[in-house]
């Protein structure tokens, strides 16, 4: 695990070798609460870790997660 301090405003950048680009941003931070944004490819499967382990069943078929609402 790779562990970083971000400010607010600050992002990260992941990319691998096919090309694949990941942004994540800090937006806001209030208190012990972050607000993040993820920019990825619609292929990337997004989902918070909550979810998955209250119902794995969501990811069978969905293509994306956001806000716990499924694109479908």
């Amino acid at each position: 695990m790779l562990v970083l301090t971000r400010r607010n405003g600050e992002k990260l950048l992941m990319t691998n070798d096919d090309g694949i680009d990941i942004e994540v941003s800090i937006l806001r931070i209030n208190g012990n609460s972050v607000r993040i944004g993820i920019e990825a490819p619609g292929e990337i499967f997004i989902l918070r870790a909550e979810v998955e382990e209250k119902d794995a069943a969501v990811r069978e078929g969905v293509g994306s997660v956001r806000d716990g609402g499924s694109t479908r």
